[in-house]
């Protein structure tokens, strides 16, 4: 089972885009805040697109077959939502010149949480027999820990004016719950050793959507988020993460394919 990269040329890769990235934005914030709109924006698109490219790729490889492949399908679909989604934010905020939130892009978000969560319980299903009831219990726990806090940030600043505004934000910490308890048991898998490098990038991924849209969360009700913010750095990291992930296990199928 592959617990390391294959070569510490792609570690250094890894941290080299997670490095650049934070500095990229840190860098553009300092220029000013018009800077880091544009260039927070600008970010998104080889990330999401890297990100995509990849689903892509390894989803042709594998197939829809099997827990794996419906698990790549459903990845793939998220990747595709996601992708869409920021190509629809950068359109409405850098060429219309309008607010993104709530928007078109906030249904292309939310319709991604389901896909990502079908990739996680179909992954999981080969290896859930590792699962405790207390690493389920522990994960579940802070789910709910996250959905009160969510729902707090929410509606405790929400008014019937703002309706529509409030249904898209309260379902980012409803979803963030759900896809925290398969991300957090798959860290705990990986700590056991069992499962993959790959997996656990994923999760992390994962981790990352739920601590930049609960600082998005925060951002919104005191009026102080904007792209680019370097609260956001999560959001980037976590296309980053997923990427790396999934060019990951691309390697270790071709050298498994190589070996036969």
């Amino acid at each position: 089972m592959q617990t390391v990269f294959d070569t510490l040329f792609e570690k250094k890769y890894l941290i080299a885009s997670l490095v650049t990235c934070t500095a990229l934005v840190l860098l553009s914030n300092y220029l000013g805040v018009e800077s880091a709109i544009i260039i927070g924006n600008l970010l998104y698109i080889p990330t999401s697109g890297a990100l995509l490219i990849l689903a892509i790729l390894i989803l042709v490889r594998f197939g829809t077959s099997g827990y794996h492949g419906v698990a790549w399908f459903a990845f793939t679909c998220y990747s595709i939502s996601w992708f869409v989604a920021e190509m629809l934010w950068i359109v409405q905020e850098l060429y219309l010149n309008i607010d993104p939130f709530p928007s078109a892009a906030d249904i292309f978000y939310i319709i991604g949480y389901p896909f990502l969560l079908m990739f996680f319980v179909a992954y999981l299903q080969p290896v859930k027999v590792n699962i405790t009831k207390k690493m389920f219990a522990t994960s579940t726990v802070f789910a709910v820990g996250i959905l009160v806090l969510g729902l707090y940030l929410t509606l405790r600043h929400g008014t019937t004016d703002d309706l529509f505004m409030m249904v898209i934000a309260t379902a980012y910490p409803a979803f963030d719950s759900m896809i925290i308890i398969p991300a957090l048991l798959g860290v705990g898998l990986f700590f056991k050793g069992k499962v993959n490098l790959m997996w656990t990038l994923i999760c992390f991924g994962a981790i990352c959507v739920f601590i930049a849209d609960t600082a998005f969360l925060l951002g919104q009700n005191d009026d102080t988020y904007y792209t680019g913010n370097p609260l956001e750095i999560p959001f980037y990291w976590n296309y980053i993460l997923l990427s790396f992930g999934v060019y990951s296990h691309l390697g270790l199928f071709r050298k498994e394919s190589s070996s036969r």
